[in-house]
């Protein structure tokens, strides 16, 4: 008898066969509309980190449903979306299908096969790389040094192991891997984590210079370039970044809204409470909505899972 298929292709194709169960494997959204609000979110943090112009080439590692495509390529000269699964690609390619210049390939292994060396200007991949081996990342950044043009620019991000609400997020990884079975492989897509540090390493490792790194969240942002040895066009770039910072970085009050989020999903917080403590917030930016209309869909999407709360 043959042992089960846990590649990640397979993992990701068995968690997308419909568009319902792509967007959830994606961020979790349970709906179009919520995809929407984290899509436009994240493309404010991009549209910032990469500042795209309209006669760019950009890629996207994990390009899933085409969330983040859906909000960028019609701004740019083309979009490739690049996955592992060919379920999402499928996804990502009906949902794009009006907007000129994106396309979607799926890959058969960490490289970026469809591209070719020094074709693209920029390029990013968000909250993909927590899901697969720190090998595989780091095969995936060769790749990046590669596609790139000189000078062209990638962002990134991966779980931040040295924030605390990082480490608790952590923390809950550990506690259910030491509830299974020993016996049994670990998830092949379960969320890994580094520390800025790690990060640093595998970047210059790769290829590839650090401009910009935020880590004061549960999130590790960064901004890398591939060099080209003009010195002052690095420089340049660098104190763009900076002054984007405020708009590429997670916010505080995003972190505190992540931590009270894991209050739900891990601790046993019923959402009707935790949506009663947010509603009663004032709204000072995009966060507040967002993590609001997340975690309604999620609660009825599972009404199992968590009953109404007796009146």
């Amino acid at each position: 008898m043959s042992a089960p298929d846990d590649s990640y292709k397979a993992t990701w194709n068995a968690r997308s066969t419909s568009l319902a169960d792509g967007m959830l494997a994606v961020d979790g959204s349970a709906d179009e509309d919520v995809l929407a609000r984290t899509g436009a979110y994240a493309a404010v943090q991009l549209r910032a980190a990469l500042a795209p112009g309209p006669g760019q080439h950009l890629f996207e590692i994990g390009c899933g449903v085409g969330r983040l495509g859906a909000q960028l390529a019609p701004e740019v000269a083309s979009w490739t979306g690049l996955d592992i699964a060919e379920n999402m690609v499928a996804l990502s390619r009906q949902r794009l299908a009006g907007v000129p210049g994106a396309r979607a390939f799926a890959l058969a292994g960490p490289n970026l096969a469809p591209l070719a060396e020094a074709s693209m200007d920029k390029g990013w991949c968000v909250a993909v790389f927590i899901h697969m081996d720190k090998e595989d990342m780091v095969l995936y950044l060769r790749e990046v040094a590669r596609v790139l043009r000189p000078g062209g620019l990638f962002y990134f991000d991966h779980w931040n192991l040295a924030h605390p609400v990082g480490w608790r997020r952590f923390a809950y990884e550990v506690d259910e891997i030491g509830r299974s079975d020993p016996a049994q492989r670990k998830d092949v897509a379960r969320n890994q984590f580094c520390t800025p540090e790690e990060l640093r390493l595998y970047v210059r490792h790769a290829g590839l210079e650090l401009l910009f790194e935020h880590s004061d969240s549960p999130w590790v942002q960064m901004v890398v370039r591939r060099p080209d040895g003009d010195a002052a066009a690095a420089l340049t770039e660098q104190a763009r970044l900076e002054a984007a910072r405020t708009a590429i970085a997670c916010t505080p009050l995003w972190t505190r809204l992540f931590a009270e989020a894991c209050e739900v999903l891990i601790e046993g917080v019923h959402p009707a409470t935790m949506l009663a403590r947010w509603r009663s917030l004032p709204e000072t930016g995009p966060e507040l909505p967002m993590f609001i209309a997340w975690l309604a869909a999620v609660w009825q999407r599972q009404p199992q899972r968590w009953p109404a709360l007796p009146a």
